[in-house]
């Protein structure tokens, strides 16, 4: 079954890969996975695992992989979720390939139409699942000069020492407990980008709190008492 097209804008259409069994788009986003972030390569097993599966597998959870093409040609990837209960969406990977970086897609950078379509179906998953509104998107981002440019194109910076768990690669036998003790964490800017259609005028520290935990707990699957959780949700400053 051929993936479901998204959007189409100009040059530029998104499809959505989770299991549609496209495996020329499965291929080719994984391709541009590793390629464009070769520190996390390691990830891709899983990614081909979870990619056979459609984007309701996990409970709560409402996941998307994303193929962007320019005129037919593998352009870029996003990869992100709406978590219902936390009535937000997780922006994950965001890559595009250099040769199609000045690209432009509904007057924006193909990044930037990217982020904003993005933002634009966790509005909509909320509205199928029934839930209340989604606030908005929240996204891990490095370096500074990129959480830079987000915030010149509408994003927010929240006030959080965040930092992004490295899973390590997987290794038969292994214990949860045994992965939780090798993994690594990275400095991370924490960004947001609102839901256009709700007043938000301030962050209280309970909201960013819940934004973090979305990613580290219900994401990644860190104990809500894990140390780093504890540090990082008693770091925000507001």
């Amino acid at each position: 079954m051929p993936a479901s097209l998204i959007a189409h804008e100009g040059r530029t259409a998104i499809y959505d890969l989770l299991g549609s069994g496209d495996e020329k788009r499965i291929d080719a986003m994984l391709g541009l996975y590793q390629t464009l972030f070769p520190q996390y390569r390691h990830y891709v097993p899983r990614m081909k695992r979870r990619v056979q599966f459609g984007n309701e597998h996990r409970e709560g959870h409402v996941v998307h992989y994303w193929l962007v093409e320019v005129d037919g040609k593998p352009a870029g990837l996003r990869t992100f979720r709406y978590v219902r209960h936390r009535h937000c969406g997780l922006a994950h990977a965001l890559a595009v390939d250099p040769q199609f970086r000045e690209e432009e897609a509904g007057g924006r950078r193909i990044s930037m139409f990217v982020v904003y379509e993005c933002l634009a179906q966790v509005i909509r998953d909320a509205l199928d699942c029934g839930d209340a509104p989604t606030l908005g998107m929240v996204n891990e981002v490095e370096p500074t000069r990129l959480m830079e440019h987000y915030q010149r194109n509408g994003l927010i910076q929240f006030p959080v020492k965040y930092m992004e768990p490295i899973f390590p690669p997987e290794a038969p036998g292994r214990t949860r407990a045994e992965e939780l003790d090798l993994v690594k964490f990275s400095p991370m800017h924490l960004g947001f980008l609102k839901n256009p259609d709700l007043k938000i005028e301030s962050y209280t520290r309970e909201m960013i709190a819940d934004f973090a935990s979305a990613f580290l707990v219900d994401h990644y699957g860190l104990p809500e008492d894990h140390p780093k959780v504890i540090e990082i949700l008693n770091s925000i400053e507001t």
